[in-house]
C-alpha cells in the first residue's frame, strides 16, 4: 500500500502564517509516500510562502486564475496543478487545514477496497466564541451528502470527470465535482479520521464577509444543479433535527450558532442580490 504516491495539493493566498502547521501535520502522517504541491496566486506574502515550501520539501508553483476581484480563485489553482501531480491519488486541502495522523492511510486503504473518491470529514478549532459556533456547525454537517464532498480522488477518476468547474466557487465546485463523480458511476467512500480547520481568532465580521463573497457565486451552482442547489443551500436542514441532542448539550454554543447562522443567512441573501444586480 505504501508504494502508491499521493499528491497533496494546497492553493495559497496570504497563507504563510497557517501553512507551517498544515505541512507539519502532513509530515506526521502514518502514510509517508506523499508529495506536496503548493500553488500561490502571487500573494502579498508569496516569497515567504515559497521559503516555507522549500523548507518542507514541497513543489511550488505560481498561477493567477482569471477571476473577478474578490471572488474565489482556488478552483483554477487546483485544476492547474493537478496536471503536474505525479501521484496515483490526488488530495486537495487548504492551507488552514491540519490532517489528523491517519487521514492518508485510511483514504488509500478505502481505495484499495474499491472506492474511487473519499470524503474526509471536517472539524475545526480556534479561539473565541465564534470558533466554537463554527465547530458546532461543521459537526452538524457530518454525513450530510449535500454538504460533505470528496476531496481525495484516484487521479484517473479526477481526469475522467474533468476536475473542477472553474466557473464556480463558494463550495459549489466541490459539490459539483461530487455529483459528476457519482453520476459517472464511481464509488464514493468516507473515512473516520478528521481534517481540522484552523479558524484562528474567528470574528463575526469575518464570517459575514466570507459568506457574502461565497454567495455572490452560488447562483452559478443553482443554475447548473437546481435541485441540489436549493437543498444544499437551504439554511434549515434535516441534520438540525437529527442532531438535536448536540444543541441541547451545548446551550451557550447553540445560541452562538443560531446568531452565526442568522448572520450567514443575511450575508448570503445580500451576496445573491448583489450578484443579480451585477448581471
Amino acid at each position: 500500500m505504501q508504494n502508491k504516491l499521493v499528491s497533496i495539493i494546497i492553493p495559497t493566498k496570504n497563507a504563510s502564517q497557517k501553512l507551517p502547521p498544515c505541512l507539519q501535520k502532513i509530515r506526521r502522517q502514518s502514510y509517508k509516500n506523499v508529495e506536496v504541491i503548493i500553488v500561490d496566486g502571487k500573494s502579498e506574502d508569496m516569497d515567504k510562502t515559497r521559503q516555507i515550501a522549500k523548507k518542507y520539501g514541497c513543489r511550488f508553483y505560481t498561477f493567477v486564475p482569471q477571476v473577478k476581484n474578490g471572488l474565489f480563485d482556488a478552483t483554477g489553482k487546483r485544476n492547474y496543478v493537478r496536471k503536474k501531480a505525479e501521484g496515483e491519488y490526488i488530495y486537495h486541502i487548504d492551507a488552514d487545514m491540519e490532517l489528523t495522523e491517519n487521514v492518508i492511510r485510511e483514504a488509500v486503504e478505502l481505495c484499495d477496497k474499491g472506492f474511487d473518491a473519499i470524503i474526509v470529514p471536517e472539524d475545526s478549532f480556534g479561539e473565541g466564541p465564534w470558533a466554537r459556533a463554527k465547530k458546532l456547525e461543521r459537526r452538524f454537517f457530518w454525513k450530510d451528502i449535500t454538504i460533505e464532498s470528496p476531496r481525495f480522488f484516484r487521479k484517473k477518476v479526477w481526469d475522467t470527470v474533468g476536475g473542477y468547474d472553474e466557473t464556480m466557487g463558494a463550495g459549489g465546485e466541490d459539490r459539483d465535482l461530487a455529483i459528476k463523480t457519482r453520476l459517472a458511476g464511481y464509488k464514493v467512500g468516507r473515512i473516520n479520521s478528521l481534517v481540522m480547520h484552523n479558524e484562528g481568532n474567528l470574528q463575526l465580521m469575518q464570517i459575514f464577509k466570507k459568506q457574502f463573497m461565497y454567495k455572490r457565486e452560488v447562483l452559478k451552482f443553482i443554475k447548473k444543479r437546481p435541485l441540489m442547489g436549493i437543498v444544499g443551500y437551504f439554511p434549515l436542514r434535516k441534520a438540525h433535527i437529527i442532531n438535536w441532542r448536540m444543541f441541547a448539550s451545548n446551550p451557550k454554543d447553540t445560541f452562538l450558532f443560531v446568531v452565526m447562522m442568522t448572520v450567514e443567512s443575511v450575508a448570503a441573501l445580500l451576496g445573491i442580490f448583489y450578484s443579480l444586480l451585477r448581471r
